[in-house]
């Protein structure tokens, strides 16, 4: 089977469904292709038959994501928005569960504050950075494992000025918020758009040009013609797929490494938890790097958790690990699911590396769209793929 469309997108994540519906909204037929069984990439929500559901990857949106937020009102899904309630995070240092506060040397605090008056971010790492601002020792014992929790990989060499931007608030929209059935709400909503097709378990094996356009080999055998070509998958995999095609922007991509989470999500009934009502928990030298709660969307008899663990753990001690910290019987987890993703693992001068990509786009048929340009935020994600639509609808003209 061969199909004709005008623009052909790998990876059915939030970077290529934004980029989807932007070009679906301005009138031109776009194919996503998805190598998995569902959409949404690094936004999972996971549901229970009974309609219960938790996220396992992404779980936060703000009403600072302003071209997201865009996306949201053009799908009329303000009446699915949901509030996310305050609620605590909390250490894990030595099996005990800590206030951030109570392992803040605020001593040190204060004398390494006046950093914040002269430090930039650029050209320096988060461990730079921030080491100077809250100091040596505050920085190991709480920041270095804050900052793992919030990139799920080791931040110590991340890129300083790629986190924590500032944006401006839409006042008509909660601070922090999701979506009834979580944020795959929102990139399933996007994935049933006119002018969007969506085909799952179907990965690309190769590509090649055609006529001005290109040909996409799809598993399987099939095979898609489109005018124009754009990928939204993890650096590695866009890398392998364009060598033989574009090489020089194989080379480029090549340079960008992935970081593996493998998650864990259980569910259990409120009664069987002493655990108090948490946002999340940010463990110290542990085989997690993060745990994320329901417990902000909260439910009158159930609660849930997800641990994003560090690769390699076979699941059977991921969960003996879970049981440990919930205070869980495996006879009470009523759920267990599990998901593997890849985040970006970036490192100083890789805005250089991003500017070097698209350098070789213009006048190429090609889209390069993903959380390894303007940064790994949601937000950042949309904004580059609304950058890239434009580009391609420009070219499409």
């Amino acid at each position: 089977m061969s199909e004709n469309v005008d623009v052909v997108v790998l990876g059915a994540g939030i970077s290529g469904l934004c980029l989807a519906h932007r070009l679906a909204r301005a009138g031109r037929e776009v194919l996503v292709l998805e190598s998995t069984a569902k959409p949404g990439g690094c936004v999972h929500s996971e549901a229970k038959p009974d309609g219960f559901w938790f996220e396992m990857g992404a779980h936060t949106l703000y009403n600072s994501y302003g071209s997201l937020l865009s996306i949201v009102d053009e799908l009329g899904l303000r009446d699915r928005m949901l509030t996310r309630r305050r609620a605590p995070f909390r250490m894990l240092v030595e099996g005990k569960l800590r206030s951030i506060l109570s392992q803040l040397s605020l001593a040190e605090l204060f004398v390494s504050a006046w950093h914040a008056l002269r430090e930039r971010k650029q050209g320096q790492t988060v461990a730079e950075y921030y080491g100077k601002l809250v100091g040596r020792q505050n920085w190991k014992r709480v920041f270095a494992p804050l900052f793992a929790t919030v990139l799920s990989q080791p931040a110590e060499n991340f890129p300083a000025e790629i986190l924590f931007k500032k944006r401006p608030r839409r006042k008509d929209i909660p601070r922090s918020f999701t979506f009834a059935g979580g944020i795959q709400t929102l990139t399933d909503r996007i994935a049933a758009e006119p002018g969007i097709t969506l085909r799952t378990n179907a990965a690309a094996r190769a590509l090649a040009r055609k006529d001005g356009g290109f040909v996409v080999e799809i598993a399987g055998g099939d095979r898609v013609v489109a005018r124009r070509l754009a990928l939204a998958l993890p650096a590695p995999e866009a890398a392998g797929l364009l060598a033989p095609l574009a090489p020089e922007i194989a080379t480029i991509l090549a340079r960008i490494h992935v970081a593996k989470i493998e998650s864990v999500g259980v569910v259990a009934e409120s009664r069987h938890l002493r655990l108090p009502r948490l946002a999340g928990i940010v463990p110290v030298n542990d085989s997690f790097f993060s745990v994320v709660t329901r417990d902000v969307v909260p439910d009158q008899s159930l609660r849930a958790f997800t641990f994003h663990f560090r690769p390699g753990l076979p699941l059977d001690q991921r969960i003996d690990r879970i049981c440990n910290v919930t205070g869980l019987s495996r006879a009470e987890l009523a759920h267990v699911a599990t998901h593997v993703s890849c985040l970006p693992a970036l490192s100083l001068g890789h805005a250089g590396i991003a500017e070097e990509i698209d350098r070789y786009l213009p006048g190429s048929g090609l889209s390069i769209t993903g959380n390894y340009f303007g940064g790994l935020a949601i937000e950042d994600c949309s904004l580059r793929s609304a950058k890239e639509a434009n580009r391609l609808l420009a070219e499409l003209q």
